[in-house]
């Protein structure tokens, strides 16, 4: 029987053909066993790489350096005996870096580590005040770090959300996420803001909606969504104003290699050059300011890798769009808008489909001109997505509704 998903992933790639300037160079593997979801975490010009499953199904407790000047690996103290994991969230705070939770097969860990890099020493520092979990995501803002859902002995993906003061070693519990549960959730800090994307919720569906996290309010706002189908396992990193995401296993199984980028203030998505070789999931990510490193993961036939790839300054490259020149106005709107295309060609044939931030469509039409007036007053007040396709590229623009 003919699966429609297929149909669906083969246009939307027929409508993602563009040229891409982005070059991935393949770099020193990873200094150890082949593994997936291990964690990391960034101090000055270094990445901390290490823990995660190793061939073999072996949870590992090992840890390396990555100089990001000289791109060399080097070894560094393991977490003491006794706790290896995989699926532990890193993050860090001037000199000192944090591992926290995860699990080792069986049990799912609260505990929190730093590593101090002037004395080269790991220390145990106060526990999760709640129950143990893996796969939370985490960001950090001034001197909170943020755990978000993951899970728990009890449940496959949780709500809640932990404020972790790193000054003052304390815990405080904020209010669940608004949207749902989320496991192997993405997300990054941007300024004084937090994001997240993807994740498992509670019914065992993939998300892919962007919510943005205000710490001073303590509510988050829905943004966007990814403009294909939802996925986890992937990462995300914050550079140059733009969130960059990379790989992951969507909803339909299948493990994915490309790069995408989301500029927070216009919320426009594009795809960039993909990581060569296979699909993978769970490999660690980490980027200085003008390039970000992949490592490590598992790919489709469930073939653990060490490879490590870089790509320079994906934010400061911008793709080859035949969509040329596109312009709506005004915007804000009372749902009436002008949608503009310099230099149309006759021969261009052009899509124009708008959709509202859950990712439901509200109206698909073809633009014969390069003007057309576009009405969708109809529909409640709000933000809405534009999105301009010709076959060879594609463009989306937000436009909210008063």
């Amino acid at each position: 029987m003919f699966n429609k998903n297929y149909l669906i992933i083969f246009l939307f790639i027929l409508s993602q053909k563009t040229s891409f300037s982005q070059t991935w160079l393949q770099i020193s593997d990873f200094p150890s066993t082949e593994r997936d979801d291990g964690s990391s975490f960034i101090i000055g010009n270094k990445a901390y790489c290490g823990t995660g499953l190793k061939t073999g199904w072996v949870a590992g407790n090992d840890m390396y350096a990555f100089n990001m000047d000289s791109e060399t690996w080097s070894i560094i103290s393991s977490l003491p005996a006794g706790t290896e994991r995989q699926y532990a969230s890193g993050f860090s705070y001037a000199n000192s870096g944090f591992i926290f939770g995860g699990m080792d097969g069986s049990n799912y860990y609260n505990d929190l580590y730093t590593y101090d890099t002037i004395t080269g020493n790991w220390q145990a520092k106060t526990a999760l005040p709640s129950l143990g979990r893996m796969g939370a995501a985490c960001f950090v803002i001034d001197t909170i770090a943020y755990i978000i859902g993951g899970r728990t002995i009890a449940n496959n993906s949780i709500d809640e959300v932990w404020a972790y003061n790193i000054t003052t070693d304390s815990w405080t519990q904020k209010n669940n996420l608004p949207f749902g549960a989320r496991w192997r959730a993405s997300a990054a800090a941007q300024g004084n803001k937090g994001y997240l994307v993807f994740g498992l919720d509670s019914t065992n569906h993939y998300r892919r909606e962007l919510f943005e996290y205000d710490p001073n309010t303590d509510l988050w706002t829905q943004l966007s969504s990814f403009p294909y189908i939802g996925r986890i396992y992937a990462a995300m990193q914050s550079i140059a104003g733009d969130l960059i995401l990379l790989a992951g296993l969507d909803s339909l199984g299948i493990s994915n290699n490309d790069m995408w980028r989301i500029n927070t203030a216009t919320l426009v998505w594009q795809q960039l050059a993909s990581i060569p070789g296979p699909g993978r999931k769970g490999g660690m990510c980490f980027s200085s300011n003008t390039t970000i490193y992949y490592t490590t993961g598992i790919d489709q036939t469930n073939v653990r890798l060490k490879e490590t790839w870089k790509v320079f300054n994906p934010t400061g490259i911008k793709e080859n769009s035949e969509v040329n020149s596109v312009r709506i106005y005004p915007n804000p709107c009372n749902g009436i808008f002008n949608l503009s295309i310099d230099k149309l060609n006759n021969d261009q044939h052009i899509i124009v489909s708008i959709s509202d931030i859950f990712g439901n469509s509200i109206r698909k039409t073809e633009m014969l001109n390069g003007n057309q007036t576009i009405d969708i007053s109809q529909h409640a007040k709000g933000i809405y997505f534009v999105k301009i396709e010709n076959g060879h590229s594609v463009e989306v623009k937000k436009i909210v509704v008063q």
